[in-house]
């Protein structure tokens, strides 16, 4: 079968005869004991080359994908101790979610080292960048399995100390606004439309950010107001750290998704990342939020 596949993917005995360090004989011997098998025909000669009959086109894509999954549990068995798990991840969703949560996994299972990668990048799985990766998208991303971890809300939230100046929406003219980059439809602009307060934006000062958690951290030390997701603040809400001063949110059009290759060697050791993952997820969500001028 890997012979057939070779000399299928090159069209010709004498180049797969090369990839796989045997003479174009021994390659053409192989086919014809298949053929003869199968009783059918999977080549047949065009010019210089050989091209699939109908027989051989529909044999080539289980023959790969049993080579794959032959190939896949043979790495799993020969390689136990790969090394750290690799996690591809948002700086802000790492330093804001995460990161407080890591020590539960670390405990749970101390034999395997969870090395994060905190990027704004996606990382090329094909390149070997990450054995997996936590995502804010809509969870189609060719070659890679995705699976839904949590959804979010977007809102304002300030310090504290600030949260006496916001009585009304209007207030927010005084205090600077601070902003990330526009995605997923996350924007003052929105916002204000959605609480029927679009009128005061010209009149607002905005500060744009090119990162959630910078942004944060200007709330925290008092120097304007955020549009934030509610995954990145649910924790500095409970704490008091933050306010949240009005009770309208956006429903962003991304969500949370932890995506892998469904061939990779360490499938095992995934979904151990999985299901803790998902079992942190659900905690948050049954905590809560709260709404409404929580804080003041």
């Amino acid at each position: 079968m890997r012979v057939f596949a070779v000399a299928a993917r090159h069209g010709s005995y004498s180049a797969a005869a090369d990839e796989l360090c045997v003479t174009q004989a021994a390659v053409s011997q192989q086919i014809r004991n298949l053929e003869s098998s199968l009783g059918c025909r999977l080549f047949v000669r065009k010019g210089a080359g050989m091209v699939l009959t109908y027989e051989g086109r529909t044999l080539l894509p289980f023959a790969e994908q049993g080579l794959a999954t032959l190939e896949q549990g043979l790495n799993q068995l020969l390689s136990p101790a790969a090394g750290p798990l690799q996690l591809s991840v948002l700086p802000s969703f790492a330093a804001r979610w995460l990161m407080p949560r890591l020590w539960r996994f670390t405990e749970l299972h101390p034999h395997l080292e969870l090395r994060l990668q905190p990027s704004q990048q996606l990382a090329d799985f094909a390149a070997g960048e990450a054995d997996l990766a936590i995502r804010y998208g809509e969870g189609n991303y060719t070659g890679l399995h995705s699976d839904w971890l949590m959804s979010d809300t977007a809102f304002p939230v300030c310090a504290p100390a600030l949260a006496a100046q916001l009585q009304r929406v209007e207030d927010l003219i005084r205090l600077p606004l601070v902003a990330g980059p526009e995605y997923a439809g996350v924007s003052w602009a929105n916002w204000l439309a959605l609480s029927g307060n679009e009128h005061i934006l010209p009149h607002c000062r905005q500060l744009t950010v090119g990162d959630g958690n910078l942004g944060l951290e200007m709330v925290l030390a008092g120097q304007g107001v955020a549009l934030s997701r509610s995954v990145l603040v649910a924790d500095l809400l409970r704490e008091g750290r933050l306010c949240r001063p009005f009770a309208t949110e956006l429903t962003p059009q991304h969500r949370y998704y932890l995506v892998w290759r469904p061939d990779s060697s360490r499938l095992n050791d995934i979904a151990l990342v999985r299901d803790w993952l998902k079992q942190e997820a659900l905690k948050s969500r049954d905590w809560g939020l709260g709404s409404g001028r929580s804080c003041i």
